[in-house]
């Protein structure tokens, strides 16, 4: 079963990848960088949750568990982190006058 935690980690982390990628299609010229930091963001979330777990177990290191919650608090912050940067980009086309 602690392959079955790692598996679905990785699973979480490429999501984040294709959530990230496809709000970076969709934003208009000059904002799809910002597609990087929601990328930036739940990548940090996810070391920070692994670090923590870490200091958490008897041992000192992460379990697979721990790996599985930090990619899924990562493509959390991802999916968040990309919507509010999609939202800003469309409030300001909207702002602008710029039709779709």
């Amino acid at each position: 079963m602690e392959e079955t935690w790692v598996t679905l980690g990785v699973v979480c982390m490429g999501l984040g990848g294709i959530v990230a990628g496809l709000v970076g299609v969709v934003l208009p010229e000059g904002r799809r960088l910002g597609a990087l930091f929601g990328l930036i963001a739940g990548g940090g979330v996810g070391v920070v949750v692994i670090g923590l777990g870490a200091l958490l177990n008897e041992r000192k290191e992460p379990t697979e568990l721990t790996f599985l919650l930090a990619s899924l608090l990562g493509l959390l912050t991802v999916c968040g982190a990309s919507w509010a940067v999609w939202k800003l980009a469309v409030d300001a086309r909207s702002a602008s006058g710029e039709s779709r």
